[in-house]
């Protein structure tokens, strides 16, 4: 194929898209964690098909904000190249997903280059965290609201990430899910509408009809 950008490869709504995949879905190891972890009445948000070419991705929130903190949403890394701690492995800031942690490192979510020693005295590689190390087929779990980050990184850094959340209850999870999705939630795939899967059916019912006018 082609050679890899500077801005890498990437894939959205792909897992979904086609019969072939589906199965990674409703997989007993996938779907029922996310049962437990969001209720069974859970909804699906999307995927992502990944090949980096960045050599890190600065501290942020995929969801940032107190009242974000209030609607649980999920990520799901599936991981298809070993990462380690000083070669692009996923960085964590432990308990960050809640308040007051998570709106104190706000500053953060700008990005740029020198925002980390601005505010906290220390590059953005040396803030205390944890460097969840993966293998091929490792699969991580963690809160959208989680403050994330990766360092040292390498061209090809492959991954999937699947996204859940939640079945809305209030306005303000519908314009959440609405803006961060750019409304492709309340557009579920035919391939999960007209699975034979009741599972995979069930995470899709009813969103088109919530959709914000």
């Amino acid at each position: 194929g082609d050679p890899l950008g500077e801005d890498g490869q990437s894939a959205v709504e792909l897992i979904e898209a086609t019969s072939d995949l589906e199965w990674i879905l409703h997989d007993d190891r996938i779907y029922e964690t996310v049962c437990q972890l969001l209720g069974e009445d859970f909804i699906w948000g999307g995927s992502e098909c990944n090949i980096t070419a960045h050599q890190q991705h600065r501290w942020h929130a995929d969801r940032f904000g107190s009242s974000e903190t209030h609607y649980h949403r999920l990520k799901i890394m599936i991981y298809l190249d070993e990462t380690r701690a000083e070669r692009g492995c996923l960085r964590v800031l432990p308990g960050s997903h809640r308040d007051p942690y998570h709106t104190t490192l706000g500053p953060l979510i700008s990005q740029t280059t020198t925002v980390a020693e601005e505010h906290f005295d220390m590059p953005g590689e040396d803030l205390p965290a944890y460097a969840v190390e993966a293998r091929p087929g490792d699969v991580l779990f963690f809160c959208h609201t989680l403050w994330h980050g990766v360092y040292h990184s390498f061209p090809g850094r492959r991954f999937m990430a699947l996204k859940y959340a939640e079945r809305p209850t209030e306005p303000a999870h519908i314009e959440s899910l609405d803006r961060y999705s750019r409304g492709v939630v309340f557009q579920p795939p035919k391939v999960l509408q007209q699975s034979t899967n009741p599972r995979l059916r069930r995470m899709v019912e009813g969103l088109s009809e919530i959709a914000p006018s």
